[in-house]
């Protein structure tokens, strides 16, 4: 027997004056629940994708005019961890082994959380370097 697929959630957006149905049919279907009815929620905001290759650019470049890390991954490690973006490494004891820097990918991070980190990134990383790390950017 095939497992029936749940119908989709409402959608609702955060506005100025509270939260509004995203759509007729979200409206539509938050209508079906009665008044009181509590809903876990999930931000849907995307990931800002030329934030996202100017992160890497920058980290690209700095890499190429210092030669201080072996590569861009290096850096990116380095920065999570200089964020404190780290998670301890446990053994079976539950005693702490080591430390391992958390994802900033798309599906792992909030747009408003990676902004926050992508600027403290960039404010350390022009600190490490010596000079402003996002420059580049006013040659183009």
């Amino acid at each position: 027997m095939a497992r029936r697929e749940a119908p989709p959630l409402p959608i609702v957006r955060l506005t100025q004056s509270g939260i509004s149905p995203v759509s007729r049919f979200d409206a539509d279907e938050l209508a079906l629940f009665p008044a009181g009815t509590e809903f876990d929620m999930k931000p849907r905001t995307r990931r800002s994708l030329p934030q996202h290759r100017t992160y890497w650019k920058a980290l690209s470049r700095a890499v190429e005019a210092t030669g201080r890390w072996p590569s861009r991954e290096a850096l990116h490690k380095a920065l999570k961890i200089n964020a404190g973006l780290v998670e301890p490494i446990l053994d079976l004891r539950g005693r702490v082994v080591g430390m391992q820097a958390n994802s900033t990918a798309l599906d792992a991070m909030l747009q408003h959380e990676f902004q926050a980190y992508f600027q403290r990134a960039m404010a350390d990383l022009s600190e490490a370097i010596g000079y402003d790390a996002l420059a580049w950017m006013e040659e183009a």
